[in-house]
């Protein structure tokens, strides 16, 4: 076996003080999809993921999304349909039942340009094509469709970052061969000749060995795919740097396998399977034998498995077929049951998932380093530590002369020759490109420790001591905690302490003095047009009333909480507050006279504050008639009072309920949509099913209809039948049922 030279992290050493800097998402990382029958979700932060209702198109496997601004889908693609900006664009050559239908590539140097890759599924024959999408004005754009790449390509296709983490990798198979295919995309969205890499088993036989996603490694090492007919999953190794596909590894033993995904740190693989298992492998040993036995099932199920999805958030989502839910996979690197299998993770608003998940591309970079503290006089020590065979050179720069002030070696050193703080400058030349990462170094002395000068003490207002920064602390009491709080008189004393030195400092507490006492009124109510003076007790210049208008007295007119703050001799102060409402005078509507149907009532509502009294005496803020009358109210509070009446006559109402047994769903504005005539009926619930008793449509709405389409498509001429479930005006539930016949 081939010997593999990995590059997973740098880790930089400053005068002993080491950070581990870990490969980072940095691509396509979407904060919302969009999948399944019109389904999606929004990644709001942590752990918190909610469905969004926003997606006006549905795909049953494959499918991409390109955010824009947050919280918006700019671009939606499932193979076939490209929306843009609510704008649909049809006749490209993918098909929403490959697996991997979909990809955007946008390079980082055209930001005007955006790619769109596509595979057709394994019946058909354009394999895999991209398209261009360039912005033009006013928010329209210019598209150059279905550009061939390779006419003989399976339906798996995934992007993987270059190891100079600029370019990209799209990597797909060929049906009949043995052939990985690789292209290099750049940031000036240059399509290089493909890397083709002769690795593992030939795709071939039953067409259905051309169905099974391909997905890599966060780190861009590892490659998975799964073929569907044989019931196989290959892993491999993949050279990020060449595009190189090798080392290959067989699972078996996985009846239509389907999805495959890498946990975040790439040693641990999912798969799912159509025939509804979904399983955990370790591949931290990269031998045959130990990774089939490290089989690890952690969900069955009646339907299939679809398509897993590493998120942002890192937990692995899981789409499950016809479901109201996605499932997740909440500690993919944990091996067996920790890892969590949550099979109802996120609840999707009503909408359901089917086998596809929008595919992200993932990219490493190197994070900044994190600057060291070294005592004035000290030798500031740097070192990369890792592997750093893929670095070809590096430079240091400590300070402002290019030449005295700089280093190429691995492991510099640098003596600093006053306190502050010095930005220093890390050039990595590696994978044909450059890295630049920029922190600093701090050269420090021994603390400074000042508690302030020699003051007193408001009762109401504790001292809290700050002494400054260091690493220790002592206080007189014994405390080794950096700020002190006190509340009586006393001398207090702190020795500060960093590995520089030491510092002392005192201060003492002479008097503890009581704030003034502030009597404000208590809460109150006026009338609207009213005013209420309020009167602070104390002297002018001592008072400041909403924080912005000093004096004595203060006329409040408005509704709103009135604070007061007074500040006395001694320089102690208190604050107060009171809230004050402004009444009105009250109103009370209940409406015109009216007639409802028998088993239904009517409840009148009054809004205004105060005291209410209706005809029978009741003094509820709500009445609920029953029976025919005169209904009538009054309302007092202190600012007046309001009266109002209403005569309600109650009759026997029966339910119409009247069903047309065709239509004509051709688009010529006459009778194409199936809808029911329905009065005095509630729960409305109409359900249309096929001639093999699938449901195509159902709605709650009696002004909804059937326009007589069926995922995405038109639904074929024929007979269907109808059910409506729907709750009479006397409350009793009732069924009918039917058929209609379309005609197109």
């Amino acid at each position: 076996m081939k010997t593999r030279i990995q590059f997973h992290y740098y880790r930089i050493i400053f005068s002993g003080i080491w950070i581990l800097l870990p490969l980072v998402l940095l691509a396509q990382k979407p904060g919302i999809w969009y999948f399944g029958q019109k389904a999606g979700i929004s990644f709001t932060g942590g752990t918190s993921v909610v469905s969004v209702s926003s997606n006006p198109i549905s795909t049953p496997e494959g499918c991409a999304v390109l955010e824009g601004p947050p919280g918006a889908v700019n671009f939606y693609s499932n193979g076939e349909v490209l929306l843009h900006n609510g704008v649909l664009e049809k006749g490209f050559h993918g098909s929403m039942y490959s697996c991997q239908s979909a990809l955007f590539f946008v390079p980082n140097k055209v930001k005007d340009t955006i790619y769109l890759f596509t595979t057709d599924d394994y019946n058909g024959t354009h394999g895999l094509c991209y398209n261009i999408i360039q912005s033009g004005n006013n928010n329209t754009y210019k598209i150059t469709k279905n550009l061939s790449l390779l006419p003989s390509a399976t339906e798996r296709m995934t992007l993987v970052s270059h190891c100079n983490k600029k370019s990209k990798w799209l990597i797909t198979h060929q049906w009949n061969t043995d052939a990985f295919y690789a292209w290099r995309l750049d940031e000036d969205g240059t399509i290089n000749p493909p890397v083709i890499s002769h690795c593992g088993t030939v795709h071939s036989g039953n067409k259905l060995n051309a169905k099974g996603c391909i997905k890599a490694s966060i780190d861009g090492s590892k490659l998975a795919l799964a073929k569907m007919s044989d019931g196989t999953v290959e892993v491999f190794h993949f050279d990020d740097v060449t595009g190189i596909v090798d080392d290959p590894i067989l699972i078996s033993g996985l009846p239509n396998a389907y999805g495959v995904e890498f946990a975040s740190g790439g040693n641990v693989l999912y798969v799912s399977t159509v025939s509804g298992t979904l399983a955990q492998f370790s591949l931290s040993v990269w031998n045959a034998t130990q990774i089939n036995n490290s089989r690890y099932n952690i969900g069955t199920q009646a339907q299939l498995f679809g398509s897993l999805q590493l998120g942002p958030d890192n937990m692995i989502y899981v789409a499950r077929d016809n479901s109201y839910y996605l499932a997740r996979i909440e500690l993919p690197n944990s091996m067996g049951a920790s890892c969590i299998y949550n099979p109802t993770a996120v609840y999707l608003g009503g909408r359901k998932s089917e086998a596809g998940l929008p595919q992200m591309s993932f990219g490493g970079g190197i994070n900044d380093f994190k600057g060291s503290i070294v005592c004035l006089g000290d030798t500031t020590f740097f070192e990369i530590l890792g592997d750093t065979t893929r670095i070809d050179s590096v430079l240091w720069y400590f300070g402002e002369n290019p030449v005295l002030d700089s280093s190429k070696s691995f492991r510099p050193y640098y003596i600093f020759n006053s306190l502050g703080k010095y930005h220093v400058h890390l050039v990595v030349y590696h994978c044909d490109t450059t890295d630049t990462l920029d922190n600093w170094a701090q050269i420090v002395g021994p603390p400074g420790a000042y508690l302030g000068p020699d003051t007193f003490l408001c009762s109401n207002e504790p001292l809290i001591l700050n002494p400054g920064k260091a690493t220790g602390y002592l206080w007189d009491n014994g405390s080794t905690k950096s700020n002190r709080v006190i509340n009586d008189t006393g001398t207090y004393w702190v020795r500060l302490s960093n590995s520089c030195g030491e510092a002392y400092d005192t201060i003492r507490v002479t008097d503890v003095f009581d704030p003034p006492v502030i009597l404000l009124p208590p809460d109150t109510a006026i009338c609207g047009g009213d005013s209420l003076i309020l009167d602070a007790g104390f002297d002018s210049s001592m008072c400041m009333w909403q924080g912005n208008f000093p004096g004595r007295y203060y006329t409040a007119k408005v509704a709103g909480y009135y604070t007061l703050e007074v500040t006395d001799t001694t320089g102690c102060h208190s604050t107060e507050g009171f809230q004050l409402e402004v009444d009105s005078m009250p109103f009370i509507d209940l409406g015109p006279d009216t007639t409802i149907c028998i088993g239904h009532d009517l409840t009148f509502n009054g809004h205004s504050h105060g005291h209410y009294l209706w005809q029978d005496g009741s003094t509820d803020s709500s009445y609920t008639v029953q029976q025919s009358g005169t209904y009538y109210v009054s309302i007092r509070n202190a600012c007046g009072e309001s009266r109002d009446s209403c005569d309600v006559i109650f009759e026997d109402c029966k339910q119409v309920i009247w069903v047309p047994n065709a239509f004509t769903p051709n688009g010529d504005g006459t009778n194409d949509v199936f809808l029911p005539w329905v009065e005095n009926v509630t729960d409305y619930h109409l359900y249309i099913f096929n001639r093999w008793g699938e449901l195509i449509f159902e709605t709650h709405d009696p002004y909804k209809g059937w326009d007589g389409s069926y995922k995405g498509g038109e639904a074929l001429e024929g007979v269907y039948n109808w059910r409506i479930d729907y709750i009479n005006y006397s409350g009793k539930s009732f069924n009918q049922y039917g058929y209609v016949i379309l005609y197109r």
